[in-house]
């Protein structure tokens, strides 16, 4: 499925990395000469099951009633990627000459297969409009069989005339970025996933027949495995955004302040930070794609530019900020009143400022991103 920007609440493209996990990458790891001797806590998660069943037995019970209302979407799409784990140009030296610490690389490229299925219904109440939804996805990497991501969320929304209003849980229950070594002494290369519970809500009004105004408000839980629960932390995002419909385009703006707290902290080993996210978007109205003009087309370009400072000490966090470049380019076929297409390409680019030569040689990278994606509404 391409990998489009989200303009109001964007999801963070790279989520936050323990200072464990990025010095044992390049070699060097001041944590273990003091490694600690207790074993690390075992987390055991919620269980979703319950909030599942209940769902299934709402649509037995009213089969008959909601076949009739229920609407949905069907989605499968592919991607590629020129750089899957984010290495940079130091670790991809490392890779082609067959370095120990990258042995969990298969291919530096991949590509990644999607799905996803999401059913809403819309309930009418007067001059209210409620509708109750649920979506999930699931993603899976080629190559590199590690890499596969389920996602499953609950929204509820509600329009009124010229406002709406949505709120939203989503659980992400494997998020797979790379392997690191663990910093317990054994030297052994473990998985560094976590998973991931979000809750957001959003909000829109048009004051303007032309304009829009939107503000959202996102709160996300990191738990990280076994291995890593040093990494473990919330990060709370807040932004604003404003849309201009004009003759010829529509311009989208938006802010987004993000501020990451680190849980399980370790000495000097503080992953939180603050960060500054802009946005822009311009996309053009839909165009006839022939002399019919029952298919049409809707191409976009979006930038997105974010400024991260970590508040941790030490030669790893301190003085440290990042700064990432996310430009996207995209294109809607609208075969259909059902069917639609998309094709997406984004770049990606991470710059790294620190008095630390090494944190700069391994943690700056690039990624080029392709994506198609073919959609079925019903």
């Amino acid at each position: 499925m391409p990998s489009k920007i989200d303009l109001y609440i964007p999801d963070s493209q790279a989520e936050p990395k323990s200072e464990q996990a990025d010095k044992t990458a390049g070699g060097k790891n001041d944590r273990n000469s003091g490694a600690a001797s207790n074993p690390k806590p075992i987390r055991r998660k919620g269980s979703i099951r319950p909030i599942i069943l209940s769902l299934l037995l709402i649509i037995c019970f009213g089969k008959a009633h909601l076949q009739a209302q229920i609407t949905g979407s069907v989605s499968a799409g592919i991607g590629y990627s020129d750089n899957v784990f984010q290495l940079s140009e130091s670790d991809l030296e490392r890779f082609d000459h067959s370095a120990p610490a990258l042995a969990f690389v298969k291919t530096t490229d991949d590509l990644t297969l999607k799905t996803k299925c999401e059913f809403a219904y819309p309930l009418h109440y007067r001059w209210w409009k409620i509708t109750p939804g649920v979506s999930g996805t699931f993603a899976q990497n080629i190559s590199n069989s590690d890499k596969y991501r389920p996602d499953l969320a609950f929204r509820l929304r509600v329009d009124r005339y010229y406002w709406n209003l949505a709120a939203q849980y989503a659980h992400s229950p494997h998020i797979y970025y790379r392997d690191f070594t663990d910093s317990d002494g054994s030297g052994a290369l473990e998985n560094y996933s976590y998973s991931r519970n979000t809750y957001r809500l959003d909000a829109a009004w048009k004051p303007l027949r032309r304009t829009s105004l939107k503000a959202g408000l996102r709160w996300e839980d990191y738990y990280y495995n076994e291995y890593f629960t040093e990494a473990d932390g919330s990060a709370l995002t807040g932004g604003l955004s404003l849309s201009h419909r004009f003759p010829v385009f529509t311009l989208d703006a938006g802010y987004d302040y993000r501020k990451f707290d680190n849980d399980n902290r370790v000495d000097n080993d503080d992953a939180s930070y603050e960060s500054n996210i802009y946005k822009g978007r311009i996309s053009l109205p839909r165009m006839p794609l022939n002399d019919k003009g029952k298919t049409t087309w809707q191409p976009s370009l979006a930038l997105n530019y974010e400024q991260r400072y970590y508040q941790g000490g030490g030669s790893w966090y301190g003085g440290r900020a990042d700064y990432t470049y996310t430009l996207a380019a995209g294109a809607d076929v609208f075969l259909s009143p059902r069917w639609n297409f998309a094709l997406d390409y984004t770049h990606i680019f991470r710059n790294v400022e620190s008095n630390n030569e090494t944190l700069i040689r391994l943690k700056e990278y690039s990624e080029n991103r392709l994506g198609a994606e073919l959609k079925y509404k019903f």
